[in-house]
């Protein structure tokens, strides 16, 4: 694997591939109240399969960061079932490098938010039992931007890192970077705008309004042979 990086409008990516292998599988990443959860949904809607969902933050409670071994159990379940697949959770990479010989040919999608935005949105949407003091969410929001960036540069994987300042910008951007990545084809206008109205900023949304014909987990479309964008 090499260690080039391409730059993009919302993202770099760092060791891009152009000929992915047909079995792969795509961990999303980033910070708590980070904005992980709308890039997942972005997606679920291009055809990725990331579990069995039933929350709106569109985590698979199986990679809760639970036992190593149930992990490792739901991995090798899941790779029987999907080519290509994956899941999201935000401190992911806490148990990441445990995990990494389970994976088959990750990808990784890391999700990067301003640590001060972070902290607040912490203080403001948190529940009583995860809520910090502005200053000891500062200080984890900072500490984990740079363990998940340690890790990306370490890992030799395809990363794909967002930014979610850029994101929120560049909305119709960020879905095809995400399309691109994943090397599914870029959505036609009809399902973009249902995804751009998905990723809405505000509070969570329900995936299946927006969604319904994939709410139940999505069926991953080929990936285009020889596609001008595929990374």
């Amino acid at each position: 694997m090499g260690t080039s990086v391409t730059v993009d409008t919302t993202s770099m990516v760092l060791n891009p591939v152009s000929s992915p292998a047909a079995q792969r599988t795509y961990v999303v990443f980033g910070l708590e109240r980070g904005r992980t959860s709308p890039v997942a949904g972005v997606l679920r809607a291009l055809g990725l399969y990331l579990g069995e969902i039933d929350e709106g933050n569109n985590e698979d409670k199986a990679f809760h960061g639970g036992k190593l071994g149930e992990m490792r159990a739901t991995i090798a379940e899941r790779n029987a079932e999907h080519d290509v697949w994956g899941w999201k959770y935000p401190t992911a990479v806490n148990y990441l490098p445990a995990l990494m010989k389970a994976i088959r040919n990750p990808f990784f999608v890391v999700v990067y938010r301003d640590a001060v935005a972070t902290a607040l949105s912490r203080g403001q949407w948190d529940g009583e039992f995860l809520r910090r003091s502005p200053r000891m969410a500062l200080h984890e929001a900072s500490t984990l931007t740079n363990t998940n960036t340690s890790f990306a540069l370490a890992t030799g994987r395809p990363c794909l890192l967002v930014s979610n300042e850029k994101a929120e910008r560049f909305r119709y951007e960020l879905i095809d970077e995400l399309a691109d990545f994943l090397c599914f084809p870029r959505p036609d206008e009809e399902l973009r705008e249902r995804i751009l109205a998905y990723i809405e900023p505000g509070s969570y949304k329900p995936f299946e309004e927006y969604f319904p014909a994939t709410s139940n987990g999505s069926v991953v479309p080929e990936p285009e042979e020889e596609s001008e964008h595929a990374r």
